[in-house]
């Protein structure tokens, strides 16, 4: 057998038992060690199969459902294709990235068994794949009182149970500017704006300007819009912001007071005028706007909103409201296009397969502290007790993301062992991956349990 393995990722013995002079092996430089399993089992299809073998592994479901891509592990192809073999693998990974190996001599293989699930999806998977993005939560305090809000409602913030929300906590510029670089070198996208009013921060134009500069992919604001006047928006444009949801949670002056407690006239201006200006400029950005489905908000209030804002913005969002009860948030209502498929997926996995945040995102707060999902975040105001994944005043974004603690959250996932972790154990966002998707009236519809996104169909969201 002829090996490649620069990187000496294969055990010894590799070395000295297999004398095929007819197959290469070859390990691309990933730093990823093979399990001795996944070795085993490649040998003994190489023996069986005269076609070139692919290693990329998958864990079951949590794969299926958006878990970004393993990165191919190994080769296996016949020594007498080597002269064409580099043009040859090219080609490989573009059709295997597009799934389009039908009618090719090459067989993937993808399925691992347990012991090889934690091996790469807990152990290694930090070093494997990066984040999809960074949650930046770039301060503590908001302009508005929303009632539904877990962390700034005139009604829940006096129940908070923890010091987070108290006093006024700023993001530094010197974490900013570490954020910006980690993730511009690592191609990671940035959401700012998860537990916060982000226009509130003096400094949060400059940040997506060196966002940009350093080569962040993609730079995501969520607002409630009420200071999001032409200057800001004109700054906000040229400083590089790619995407931007607006919060409106109503289609009338008198819902959004009761709701937000705010001008609505002044939002819904800002909203059009920073469309306007988008337009003129030639400016790429995409614009949302969202709606919370609040009690008491009625279906003709959503239509409203359906039919103001999906022919003016590229998309409009529904969510379910969302309530902190005992231990976790629950949700008023789910929506009913998943349930077939959240019914085939439980059966599937025989219960309840891995939740995906943890090996999508990184939550990143003002004091350093990581969080891991939306669940943990919900939780800032009412739960001391949630274990911050990593210190990013003393730790890189890379030694967090594939450190110990990130390691073993993962393999509690895998394997369901979720008793001591309160977070997760009755969670509900676990099942939010399950999407379905359709076209109707020339609009796109993409639903989860807890959202509806409408887009036109010409819109590329």
């Amino acid at each position: 057998m002829i090996i490649k393995d620069p990187q000496k990722l294969l055990p010894q013995p590799i070395y000295e038992h297999w004398k095929r002079p007819d197959i290469v092996l070859e390990v691309p430089p990933h730093g990823i060690p093979l399990h001795s399993k996944s070795i085993e089992k490649l040998l003994s299809i190489a023996n069986r199969e005269a076609k070139i073998i692919v290693f990329r592994p998958i864990l079951p479901i949590t794969s299926e459902l958006g878990l970004p891509c393993y990165p191919i592990l190994a080769y296996l192809y016949p020594q007498k294709i080597s002269a064409i073999w580099q043009r040859l693998r090219q080609q490989l990974e573009t059709l295997i990235q597009n799934n389009a190996l039908d009618n090719l001599p090459c067989l993937v293989v993808s399925e691992i068994d347990l012991d090889e699930q934690l091996y790469y999806f807990a152990d290694y998977y930090g070093k494997a794949i990066n984040p999809s993005y960074v949650r930046v939560i770039v301060g503590n305090t908001c302009n508005l009182k929303c009632v539904m809000c877990p962390y700034h409602s005139p009604v829940l913030k006096p129940t908070h149970t923890t010091e987070f929300f108290q006093g006024k906590k700023v993001m530094s510029w010197p974490m900013m500017q570490r954020l910006a670089k980690d993730c511009g070198e690592a191609g990671i996208t940035i959401f700012i704006g998860s537990v916060e009013e982000p226009l509130l921060h003096p400094q949060i134009v400059e940040f997506i300007q060196l966002c940009k500069q350093q080569r962040v992919p993609k730079i995501h604001l969520t607002t409630n819009g009420q200071l999001l006047d032409s200057d800001r928006a004109i700054a906000l444009l040229k400083a590089g912001l790619t995407s931007i949801d607006i919060s409106l949670d109503a289609a009338t002056p008198e819902t959004y007071l009761k709701i937000r407690g705010a001008d609505f006239h002044r939002v819904e201006s800002n909203v059009i005028n920073f469309l306007k200006i988008r337009d003129q400029s030639g400016i790429a950005c995409e614009v949302r706007t969202s709606f919370v489905r609040n009690r008491d908000v009625s279906a003709e209030e959503e239509k409203l909103f359906f039919d103001r804002w999906l022919a003016k913005v590229d998309s409009i969002y529904f969510l379910n409201v969302a309530e902190y009860q005992k231990t976790n948030m629950r949700f008023n209502q789910t929506s009913e296009a998943v349930e077939s498929s959240l019914q085939d997926y439980r059966q599937k996995a025989q219960g309840r397969w891995a939740c995906l945040f943890p090996f999508l995102e990184i939550a990143i707060l003002p004091d350093g502290r990581t969080y891991y999902c939306t669940e943990t975040l919900f939780r800032l105001g009412f739960d001391q007790d949630v274990q911050s994944l990593g210190d990013y005043h003393q730790q890189t974004l890379q030694e967090i993301w594939s450190g110990h603690l990130f390691q073993q959250l993962r393999r509690d996932l895998i394997l369901n062992q979720l008793e001591k972790r309160l977070a997760c154990k009755d969670c509900d966002m676990w099942m939010s991956h399950v999407i379905n998707r359709k076209i109707k009236d020339q609009c796109q519809i993409m639903t989860t349990t807890v959202t509806e996104i409408y887009s036109q169909a010409k819109s590329k969201v």
